[in-house]
């Protein structure tokens, strides 16, 4: 059942790293929208990337403490 586990975690880590280009793009789009010369594109694609990154690492904490009640009840 290792595959199933490494199957989860890279299931996860592409789902993280789509969010997050997915947010700084609709953050930039935001930005440009609001004004394509100013500081206001690449402030909120940040932003927008942050917001990815804790979602991501928020889901795989949910991830590794549901695995760690798994080993807990089989033992």
């Amino acid at each position: 059942m290792k595959v199933s586990k490494y199957a989860k975690f890279y299931a996860l880590a592409t789902q993280g790293i789509l969010t997050m280009l997915t947010l700084l793009g609709i953050g930039f789009l935001i930005g440009y929208k609001i004004d394509k010369n100013s500081f206001w594109p690449p402030l909120l694609a940040c932003i927008g990337m942050l917001c990815g990154l804790v979602i991501f690492i928020s889901y795989l904490l949910y991830l590794v403490k549901g695995e760690d009640k798994k080993d807990e009840f089989k033992n």
